[in-house]
C-alpha cells in the first residue's frame, strides 16, 4: 500500500527516526539486563510507528481504495456548435472548429464573452448570459467526501438544461497526517493524490465534438 505523506516524510526520517533508534537501543539494553519484559520492544516499535504515522496509514488506505475512481470518465459524446465554461477562449477557437464558445461569468456578473467564428475572424461580443446548451464546469473544488475519506476536485461536461453529465474528470487528494498538518500551517504542504491521463483539458473536444470538424 502506498503511503500518502508530504514533507513529514523527510522530517521524520531526519529528526524522528534517529531518536526512535536511540530509544530502541536504550530499551533493548535495559530489557537485556532485566531478562524480562521482552514485550516492551514490540510495543515500543508499534507506538513509535503509530504516533506519527497512524493517521497517515488510515488516510492512505482510504486513498488507495478510492484511487480507481480518479481520472477522466466519458459516458457519451455529442456534436455541438459550441459550449460555455472552462477552456472557452480565443485559443480554443483557433485550435478546434467550434462555431462559438462562451466564457464563464466573472464573480458577481451575469454577462459572458461570446467568441464566434465569422469567416477567418473570431469576433468577441459581450452577451447577457450563456446561450450554449452544453457547459464544462468545476463540479467540486476541494470537496471532502466523508464516505470515501478523500478530497475531491472534479470537472464535468453537462447539459445546461437537463443537468445530464456526459463526462467527468476527478482528481483525488489524500488527507494529510497530523505532522503534515503541522508543517502545512507554516508552508504549503500536501500529501499527494491520484490523477490519470488523459485529462479533460486535452480531451474535451473529443467529447463535445465541434460541428465544424471534418468527418
Amino acid at each position: 500500500m502506498k503511503l500518502y505523506i508530504g514533507l513529514a516524510g523527510p522530517a521524520l526520517l531526519i529528526f524522528y527516526l534517529p531518536l526512535v533508534l536511540i530509544g530502541l537501543l536504550v530499551l533493548a539494553s535495559k530489557v537485556w539486563r532485566w531478562k524480562k519484559r521482552y514485550w516492551a520492544i514490540p510495543l515500543y516499535l508499534i507506538l513509535a510507528y503509530l504516533i506519527p504515522l497512524g493517521d497517515v496509514t488510515w488516510h492512505s488506505w482510504k486513498m488507495n481504495k478510492a484511487c480507481d475512481q480518479a481520472g477522466l470518465h466519458i459516458y457519451r459524446t455529442v456534436v455541438v456548435d459550441g459550449f460555455q465554461g472552462l477552456y472557452a477562449d480565443r485559443d480554443t477557437m483557433k485550435e478546434h472548429p467550434y462555431v462559438f464558445v462562451e466564457s464563464t461569468p466573472y464573480p458577481g456578473e451575469k454577462s459572458v464573452n461570446h467568441f464566434e467564428r465569422k469567416g477567418d475572424e473570431i469576433v468577441v461580443t459581450k452577451i447577457p448570459g450563456p446561450t450554449a446548451g452544453w457547459e464544462i464546469a468545476d463540479e467540486h473544488i476541494n470537496y471532502y467526501d466523508k464516505r470515501q475519506g478523500v478530497i475531491v476536485n472534479s470537472k464535468v461536461i453537462r447539459n445546461r438544461h437537463t443537468g445530464e453529465v456526459i463526462a467527468d474528470d476527478r482528481y483525488l487528494r489524500a488527507l494529510g497526517g497530523w505532522v503534515d498538518g503541522l508543517i502545512g500551517s507554516v508552508i504549503d504542504n500536501g500529501a499527494g493524490g491520484c490523477e490519470r491521463e488523459p485529462r479533460m483539458i486535452t480531451e474535451f473536444h473529443n467529447i463535445l465534438i465541434p460541428s465544424g470538424a471534418k468527418p
